[in-house]
């Protein structure tokens, strides 16, 4: 059976009786590895045995090759055939380790390690398990690189880690995402680094994303300076893979800190650019694109030459830009007269428009594309599964379709220097609690009014308002002549009277409440959200970010002292069938973090504008 690409090898795989060989490519064009399929297919066929070939130099894959030895794809038949017998009559490989998606990491989500909190494993290797994070101390998302527990006592790998981390903290690159602290905690050795900018290429494949010719450009050309500045200072590297490249909303693009100490051997640069260029091969869709990288192959290149022909290529691009934009005002020179006094009064029409929309609205024309007001959706009034097989009957209450916004939240904080600072505190609110501004308010609003960046982070009017406490929940709702919900109203909401596991249904929908898959690795803009929506068509429930209740309970590992309540997913969470059951504890009403936000909830309708 021959297959011409991975996928179409695994299902054919989940219908086979047995497999004695598989026969494939190392490094594979769809941002895959032989590797992967061989594992994939292994979980349903133990016995397989596996032939590896490859055009590319694999040094730093000797842990996933396990002692294989790969073909070259130069070999003749006689070769080829003698390999094959001999993968064929060797012992059967040991029982498979499930695959990084279903295996159990070591770090749970929510675990402190140090001073960061783990929010979710992004994968897992031989030597080390790699999760997403963050720093408690300064709420900033990192990458967290935790060495394999049974590996402490081996004072090799130990010494292999170290030497590493020293390698990836000594680089200082502007695309190579730079080692923030090497440390141990709870006899556990780690270290963490910057969680770079954009979705890896993995996740764009997994979008469907493809690149022009220019962006194609852009990106490589990044790719090759970073590349080029740390083998030119005698670093060593393991090979770029698609989780290891990152492009941003901006088309930029960086890369993993990949680097280590400098082998004995130094690695074959030409074979590694090839293997890049096959690795972004899948994204080069457009006739130009795809030209692009045939002309790069032509020629075995390294990382410097790579980088030279990539900085000529663009500035010829830059060249055809400024010629044509020479040419349009050639054009527009040539206009009669006449032609060109319309143009201006076109314009001058068009800016006085702007100007008195703007006028209306107090805020220009941002208003159009924010949330500016609550949305409310009527729950009516009945009985409902609450978590396992509970059936109370609630009234009929009103609850926000959407989680309250940053664009929302600044209209609360400009009334409250309007008016009286305190009117809308709770009468529990403690004495020391004098403000309801987040921390960082400032740079956090800016980046979300001029929909940029923070903590690396994409973020805008319409993402979820974070880093609130429940004191400024309570009050916002206050102000709104509003209440957040109970935890029996939210789960209500969120599962529908028959009390579905997740909001869409009885299945799981990868993507549909995750970040990631939508462009977003943190908040996601509440309007942008599509498959999170429940029965009664509240959006946002399991995932994006937490929400407060008005509902307390004791905390599970302080018994003596009750706690509000938050509910629902958020981005660090993959979805699962108590998303929508579990309870989550603050340690404190004032604790406020990154993943947590509200919505707000009423008994009565809200007034008609």
């Amino acid at each position: 059976m021959e297959a011409a690409t991975a996928e179409e090898a695994v299902r054919w795989a989940q219908e086979a009786a047995a497999i004695d060989l598989l026969v494939t490519e190392v490094i594979l064009d769809n941002a895959m590895f032989g590797f992967d399929l061989s594992d994939a297919i292994r979980q349903r066929l133990p016995e397989m045995r596996t032939l590896y070939t490859t055009r590319y130099d694999l040094t730093g894959y000797e842990a996933e090759l396990a002692g294989a030895v790969p073909m070259p794809v130069t070999a003749d038949e006689q070769e080829f055939l003698a390999g094959v017998d001999k993968a064929a009559a060797a012992p059967p490989p040991p029982e498979p380790v499930a695959a990084s998606a279903g295996a159990v990491p070591v770090l749970a989500p929510g675990t402190m390690l140090g001073h960061y909190q783990v929010m979710s494993c992004l994968y897992s290797e031989t030597e080390a398990e790699t999760y997403h994070a963050i720093q408690y101390t300064v709420q900033r998302p990192v990458a967290l690189v935790l060495l394999k527990p049974h590996l402490l006592g081996d004072e090799k790998a130990v010494k292999e880690f170290k030497d590493r981390e020293r390698v990836k903290a000594s680089i200082s690159h502007p695309r190579i995402a730079p080692l923030y602290e090497a440390g141990e905690a709870g006899g556990l050795l780690y270290y963490t680094r910057e969680m770079p900018l954009g979705r890896s290429l993995e996740q764009l494949a997994a979008a469907g994303e493809h690149f022009n010719e220019r962006v194609l450009v852009d990106v490589l050309y990044r790719i090759a300076d970073a590349m080029t500045y740390a083998v030119e200072r005698g670093y060593g590297y393991r090979p770029l893979s698609a989780r290891d490249v990152y492009v941003d909303a901006e088309s930029q693009a960086s890369i993993v800190n990949v680097f280590r100490p400098a082998p004995a051997t130094p690695r074959d640069q030409t074979a590694d650019v090839a293997s890049l260029l096959a690795l972004v091969a899948p994204f080069a869709t457009q006739g130009k694109a795809r030209g692009l990288l045939q002309d790069l192959g032509e020629k075995p290149l390294d990382w410097a030459s790579l980088y030279t022909k990539l900085d000529d290529i663009r500035h010829d691009m830059s060249e055809r830009s400024l010629i044509r934009r020479a040419e349009d005002e050639d054009i527009a020179v040539a206009q009669p007269a006449s032609s060109q006094w319309l143009g201006w009064t076109i314009a001058v029409v068009v800016l006085g428009l702007v100007a008195w929309l703007g006028g209306l609205t107090g805020k220009g024309l941002q208003t159009t594309k924010t949330l500016q007001k609550l949305e409310m959706i009527e729950i009516p009034a009945g009985p409902f599964v609450y978590q396992k097989n509970q059936h109370p009957n609630l009234n009929a209450f009103w609850i926000a379709k959407h989680q309250v916004t940053i664009a929302q939240y600044a209209d609360f904080l400009d009334a409250l220097k309007r008016g009286a600072p305190k009117a809308y505190d709770d009468p529990n609110q403690p004495e020391t609690k004098t403000s309801h501004t987040p921390p960082d308010w400032e740079a956090y609003y800016a980046a979300a009014v001029g929909d940029g960046f923070f903590n690396k982070e994409h973020i805008s009017l319409n993402s979820p308002v974070c880093r609130v406490d429940y004191w400024d929940a309570v009050a916002f709702a206050k102000w709104k002549h509003f209440r957040l919900p109970t935890e029996q109203e939210w789960e209500k909401a969120a599962r529908g009277s028959q009390g579905n596991l997740y909001p869409w249904g009885n299945e799981p929908k990868p993507g549909a409440s995750d970040g990631g898959q939508d462009g977003y690795n943190m908040w996601t803009p509440v309007d942008r959200i599509t498959g999170d929506v429940s029965p009664f068509g509240v959006i946002g429930m399991a995932g994006n970010i937490q929400e407060w209740t008005s509902s307390w309970a004791p905390h599970p590992e302080l018994p003596d002292v009750k706690v509000p309540v938050l509910r629902g997913g958020h981005f660090g969470l993959k979805s699962n069938a108590e998303i929508l059951t579990s309870h989550h504890f603050a340690y404190m009403p004032e604790e406020a973090t990154l993943a947590r936000g509200f919505r707000t909830a009423s008994d009565k309708p809200p007034e008609k504008p």
